[in-house]
């Protein structure tokens, strides 16, 4: 009867962890969404990951939104099921639209 090479065995576990993580992360991407309106709590860096914090959920987002947002922002976010990452983002203020030629 041959041996298992133990080496054999941790690759394909490890490959086989690897695979189902990648598999839970593009299943994350299709609707439904979850969707918040309010006020931002929060923001964090950790891990060299931007987040964001509001009532709901830690968001993942991109740098430059990160820095582009401040706490307190009235905005609207659309983000995954499993609440891990921001899809799009809309940042509401109190100012009047501009209404042409006033």
């Amino acid at each position: 009867m041959p041996k298992l090479n133990i080496r054999n065995v941790t690759f394909l576990q490890n490959w086989y962890e690897n695979f189902v993580s990648w598999y839970k992360d593009q299943i994350d991407l299709f609707p439904p969404y979850g969707n918040y309106q309010g006020v931002l709590l929060g923001k964090l860096v950790e891990n060299d990951k931007y987040y964001i914090d509001i009532s709901e959920a830690r968001l993942e987002v991109d740098k430059v939104t990160f820095y582009i947002l401040s706490d307190g922002d009235n905005i609207k976010v659309r983000y995954t099921r499993e609440g891990k990452r921001a899809i799009n983002i809309d940042c509401y203020s109190d100012e009047l639209p501009f209404q042409g030629n006033e």
